[in-house]
């Protein structure tokens, strides 16, 4: 007998917005970590291979967005740095939404948007970040 497969799941700005609130909260707990206490996190792909990943670098450019430091943060690691407003504009989308404004949707030929789909660009993004920063370094 066949296993059924779950639909995908609607969006749901709720979901999402306490999803990334928490997902924020880790990493400001890191960055702050760092920035008092110089406490870091080693990346195993990078001690072992000397290959970067794509969050190479996060938790120092991390500490320098908290200090205002755009310029090293961007040094550190550019994806996060534009990372920070676009899933700041994200939040506040959400939130405007649960508190019952008008929902932002992209336009109709991306639609249904769904996690996997969020999860498969994002994915693809950091990917080639990953393989420009190794080549151009």
């Amino acid at each position: 007998m066949p296993t059924a497969v779950a639909a995908p799941r609607a969006f749901s700005p709720g979901r999402a917005l306490s999803a990334l609130l928490g997902f924020s909260g880790v990493g400001l707990l890191i960055a702050v970590a760092h920035v008092f206490f110089d406490i870091g996190l080693p990346c195993p792909l990078l001690t072992w291979t000397g290959i970067q990943c794509p969050l190479c670098g996060a938790t120092r450019a991390a500490g320098a967005l908290l200090t205002a430091d755009v310029r090293a943060a961007w040094g550190y690691n550019a994806m996060i740095v534009i990372a920070v407003p676009v899933l700041a504009l994200a939040a506040l989308a959400w939130t405007i939404e649960l508190l019952g404004g008008p929902s932002l949707r992209p336009p109709g030929r991306f639609r249904p948007v769904t996690q996997n789909k969020v999860y498969v660009l994002v994915g693809f993004i950091a990917v080639v970040f990953m393989i420009v920063r190794n080549v151009m370094s």
